[in-house]
């Protein structure tokens, strides 16, 4: 006798929540008891509040196979997992570690359900099951992409201020820290973040080369490569930062053009298959009974 779908699905969650009660109790177990002070307290709530509850789970399922997972991804693979982080902006205070204990997590209980119903002949729900072990790689992506445009839209107003800050007299440390401050946003906090670097004792090359790497923007890294530039060529730096600024904003009207060309496809796709179908239900309807058809005879009454 073959089991209906729902109940296989039931079956697969009630046995992916038992492993993670097993998994989790086991970790219980095996960790000392930690009394933290209230303030960590109050901070670790929050940053669970503000945590997709599917990653939530997945994490606390990974965490207790972190560390040899760990060992096994290297000091390479672990570095690129940084880079794509910090390229989405640390979302939810995300680090290596979380990210590598959401992978484990993901791949054991999407796994688990995916190979479940793939052995009931459930192929197509096994393979959108099995999809849901990208959901962490997907949310990073998202939030790159979405960084990404913020930077570009903030981008030219950015340089425009910063240009007439430095013409005003500050060094271009002091006005790009001022206008950072007074500019909120994702653009100004990474900026904020290669001021701290060079604070710690990094070079400005190498913090700016830092901010490129971070970010894929083009026109960001545009900017970095000519700051960089103006700076070994010796030319005065509130005209060069003036130039970059007028550069930015026809490199940002023509990625507001392709963005514009992009979205045509899309609305005409949209448009399409919400209208037709009512078109030719409109023209057929139209059509069918303007033929003076006897439905009676058609019928046979």
């Amino acid at each position: 006798m073959s089991l209906s779908l729902p109940l296989i699905l039931l079956l697969g969650l009630a046995g992916a929540l038992c492993v993670v009660m097993v998994v989790w109790g086991a970790y219980l177990a095996t960790t000392k008891t930690q009394v933290a002070a209230e303030p960590e307290t109050a901070a670790k709530a929050k940053k669970d509040d503000e945590t997709f509850i599917l990653h939530q789970i997945t994490e606390r399922l990974g965490r207790p196979f972190l560390r040899p997972v760990l060992e096994a991804v290297g000091e390479e693979r672990r570095a690129g997992i940084q880079v794509r982080i910090d390229a989405a902006g640390r979302p939810e205070d995300l680090t290596v570690e979380r990210y590598v204990s959401r992978k484990i997590g993901e791949v054991l209980l999407y796994g688990t359900l995916a190979v479940l119903l793939f052995m009931n002949g459930s192929t197509m729900f096994a393979l959108i099951i099995l999809a849901f072990t990208a959901l962490t790689d997907y949310a990073l992506y998202s939030e790159a992409r979405k960084r990404q445009d913020q930077i570009q839209r903030q981008l030219p107003d950015f340089l425009d201020v910063l240009a007439v800050t430095v013409g005003a007299g500050l060094s271009f440390r002091q006005a790009l820290a001022r206008v950072s401050d007074s500019m909120p946003g994702v653009l100004a906090s990474e900026f904020q973040t290669t001021l701290q670097q060079m604070d710690l004792g990094t070079s400005r090359r190498d913090a700016f080369t830092a901010l490129r790497a971070r970010n894929s923007n083009e026109s960001l890294g545009r900017f970095v490569s000519a700051l960089q530039q103006a700076e070994e060529l010796g030319a005065p730096l509130a005209q060069t930062l003036m130039t970059i600024s007028h550069d930015m904003r026809r490199e940002d009207a023509q990625y507001l053009r392709r963005k514009a060309q992009k979205l045509n496809p899309q609305v005409t796709g949209i448009t399409a298959v919400t209208m037709l179908p009512g078109l030719l239900l409109l023209i057929g309807g139209g059509l069918f009974l303007g033929s003076n058809i006897d439905f009676g005879g058609v019928l046979g009454g």
